[in-house]
């Protein structure tokens, strides 16, 4: 659906907002997608007041993103961090404890005691 929208909107930005329950394989629309917006099932108002500049994200990633369908089919169910990340086109790794604010990659507190 996301690669078909990108199509139809014929070079206008296109943002994606994903209600994430479990992992994904970005992979396959992140090319075609100006901007991601991955929540775990907040308010639309809070992913309105990201989008139009009044809140700021601050959330990291609590799962690793695969890289592919070959990397989740060769991942290990039981052992946790076990597999090759996405990176997208601007060199970010989807890893655990990943996430973006304003100023790029968030790096705070949290991300050193819950990066392993």
């Amino acid at each position: 659906m996301i690669n078909d929208t990108y199509k139809k909107m014929k070079g206008k930005p296109v943002v994606v907002a994903i209600n994430m329950n479990n992992p994904m394989v970005f992979s396959e629309f992140e090319k075609n997608a100006n901007g991601i917006l991955v929540h775990f099932g907040v308010q639309d108002q809070a992913l309105l007041d990201i989008l139009t500049g009044s809140a700021e994200p601050s959330a990291l990633l609590p799962m690793q993103m695969p890289a592919n369908m070959e990397t989740v089919e060769k991942q290990f169910e039981d052992v946790p961090h076990d597999l090759t990340v996405y990176v997208d086109a601007e060199g970010n790794g989807y890893d655990f404890a990943y996430g973006l604010n304003w100023k790029g990659i968030i790096n705070d507190e949290r991300k050193s005691k819950y990066k392993k």
